[in-house]
């Protein structure tokens, strides 16, 4: 299972330590089925734990301390065999699942927060994501993400580089309430920032 998508740098380390529980977990139906059945089941179980408790990613980072205290009284309960199971694993193979309902919450209520300010402050787009400055040049692929306030058009430009032949290349994708429009390759980086400028000049003639 890849990294949830749209994650908060400061939830990053987290989606990938929960994500590596997953891949721990449901392999297991390959090797072990009984022992897969166990650990979902408990899983199931345990999730409904992390709803209950959890109305916030705040919330949700307190009820894991508790986790696997409850995971053994749970699986007490319906008499499920936990002592071939990792319950470390399966606590955050459980809270994964919490974690990405709450996490859309999250990035909603801040995405809906920054156009709200920037439209307050008369902006006709605002910048939703960007690569870490640091990064910049150091990872393969860069993603920039602007919306057009007024119309809730997206433009996204990326820049990745081949590993192979280490050349860059270079895309825009435009989504606007018509849908998504076939990415657009362009062969160096000046013709992709001029393209990025038309775009945006386009969308606000058509919506002044």
């Amino acid at each position: 299972m890849g990294l949830m998508p749209g994650i908060p740098e400061e939830y990053r380390a987290l989606a990938a330590r929960l994500t590596a529980a997953e891949g721990q977990i449901f392999p297991l139906v390959m090797v072990d089925p009984e022992r897969y059945q166990r650990a979902v089941t408990l899983i199931g179980l345990l999730s409904q734990y992390f709803t209950e408790r959890a109305a916030s990613l705040s919330e949700l980072a307190q009820a894991r301390v508790d986790a696997v205290a409850m995971a053994r009284d749970l699986a007490s309960r319906q008499a499920l065999v936990t002592s071939d199971l990792d319950l470390d694993v399966v606590a955050d193979a459980a809270m994964s699942q919490r974690f990405r309902s709450l996490l859309v919450l999250e990035v909603r209520d801040q995405a809906d927060a920054r156009l709200e300010d920037a439209r307050r402050a008369g902006l006709a787009w605002v910048v939703m994501s960007e690569p870490d400055a640091a990064s910049l040049g150091m990872s393969p692929h860069h993603e920039w993400i602007d919306v057009h306030i007024a119309t809730r058009t997206e433009l996204v430009r990326t820049i990745t580089m081949d590993l192979d032949t280490g050349s860059p290349s270079f895309s825009i994708t435009v989504s606007g309430p018509d849908g998504a429009q076939p990415t657009v390759m362009y062969p160096d980086r000046q013709e992709w920032l001029r393209a990025a400028e038309s775009v945006r000049e386009t969308v606000e003639a058509e919506n002044g």
